[in-house]
């Protein structure tokens, strides 16, 4: 684990919700949930961020997260969809924000996020993304 990373840190206050930035410090998503996982010791530890309505969803207590999700896996290609994954290996450092050692295009959020802006938000009328 990089150095910039501390070995132990309180996972909900220091990662759920914080921007992440990849290693040109752009902007490109938000942290939604965390992968678990736990040692042969059974002490848990974090093995990857998860983005997107399928990690974000089920964290909201009420219909809206059940619609939500239901909604991306209708959506979505894959027949049961997992939610964007960044595995914990590329974090270079977390302060108020989550920086990562590589391109947001390495990602698999870059793909879900390219993915709603052709399927969801493109078919929006009004939404002329041409000028960008």
């Amino acid at each position: 684990m990089n150095a910039e990373v501390p070995p132990m840190l309180e996972a909900g206050l220091s990662l759920l919700d914080r921007q992440i930035v990849d290693c040109h410090e752009r902007p490109f998503a938000k942290v939604d949930d965390l992968e678990i996982a736990f040692d042969v010791l059974g002490h848990p530890y974090v093995v990857a961020i998860l983005c997107g309505p399928g990690a974000s969803g089920p964290r909201m207590r009420d219909r809206l997260g059940t619609w939500i999700v239901a909604i991306w896996q209708r959506l979505h290609p894959a027949v049961d969809p997992d939610p964007a994954r960044i595995p914990m290996t590329v974090v270079a450092r977390i302060d108020s924000t989550v920086h990562l050692s590589v391109d947001a295009d390495a990602t698999a959020v870059r793909v879900l996020n390219d993915w709603t802006l052709q399927h969801i938000i493109n078919r929006i009328p009004g939404a002329d993304h041409g000028a960008d």
